[in-house]
């Protein structure tokens, strides 16, 4: 019998509860997909290229345009990244192929992964389609699990999520392996439990133009090299001390250093970073840097 994918998340738990009958040429393919992820993070060519600047639909729903522009224009502004911000990634992609390959082994149909799309001009790649609906697969956090399982809200969308779904199921509804021409969904594992939810989301026609829409100015607002859009966020209040910090948004930018060129890093508990672009009284904790 067809599955469909309203009981993905239990036919995966009760494939881990009973098992099934595997061997291991069954999951050659499965060691294959983890080689690959291993190569695109490790190769240092694919590190070169990491750092050109393009526009992509994974980005289109970024709400800074000035990150965008950044990334097209001057990508080797962009902050190196940590050694173990690039483990989390690719721990997150590792994760990525072994939740899909749990929805194979559970019956499931599991197709066009990674096919390249376009929308407007502007290429992406969608993670898959599961039994005909579009799916984006995403490790997150404890504290970013729970918005995918209460159904992720625009008003919570930080990252653009929902804009990057919504352009994969635009650029594949002429795919005839994506039945739902409607429907697209983000299949979620939490990487500190191991809990896995399915967050389906409806499109309209109105959506889809909004979003055709919406990759055509982002193309507008930064295709001219010699003006860059406004700031997509400004600086937000310190508690009461009269100083000033990057939000949620900025403070995970990769350009926030070109950006506020004035900004300063203070570490508090937890090893948490602030990020202050006016300091109208010192905090007494540590500086990581210091501007002049």
């Amino acid at each position: 019998m067809t599955k469909t994918i309203e009981t993905l998340i239990e036919d995966i738990y009760s494939l881990l509860d009973n098992g099934v009958e595997v061997n291991y040429e069954g999951l050659s393919d499965y060691g294959d997909e983890h080689v690959e992820v291993l190569f695109q993070r490790l190769d240092s060519d694919q590190r070169t290229r990491e750092k050109r600047g393009n526009l992509r639909l994974s980005s289109i729903g970024t709400p800074c345009a000035r990150k965008l522009w950044y990334g097209l224009h001057t990508p080797d502004e962009r902050e190196p990244l940590f050694a173990h911000t690039r483990l989390k990634f690719l721990y997150g992609d590792l994760i990525e192929t072994l939740v899909l390959e749990l929805a194979r082994k559970s019956g499931h149909l599991v197709e066009g992964e990674q096919d390249e799309i376009l929308v407007n001009g502007v290429a992406g790649h969608r993670d898959c389609v599961i039994d005909g609906i579009t799916v984006d697969v995403k490790s997150a956090s404890d504290y970013s699990f729970r918005k995918f399982q209460g159904g992720l809200q625009r008003e919570d969308d930080s990252f653009g999520y929902l804009t990057q779904l919504g352009s994969y199921l635009l650029g594949s509804r002429d795919d005839p392996r994506v039945i739902e021409k409607n429907k697209a969904a983000f299949l979620v594992m939490n990487k500190v439990t191991g809990r896995l939810c399915l967050d389906v989301h409806e499109f309209t026609e109105e959506d889809f133009v909004q979003l055709s829409n919406t990759i055509l100015n982002r193309q507008d607002s930064v295709g001219d090299a010699e003006t860059i859009p406004g700031r997509g966020f400004e600086a937000t209040p310190e508690g009461k001390s009269g100083n000033l910090k990057l939000g949620v948004n900025c403070s995970y930018c990769d350009f926030k250093q070109i950006c506020w060129p004035t900004l300063r890093t203070f570490m508090y508990s937890g090893n948490r970073p602030v990020f202050l672009t006016h300091v109208e009284r010192e905090p007494d904790v540590t500086e990581v840097t210091k501007d002049g």
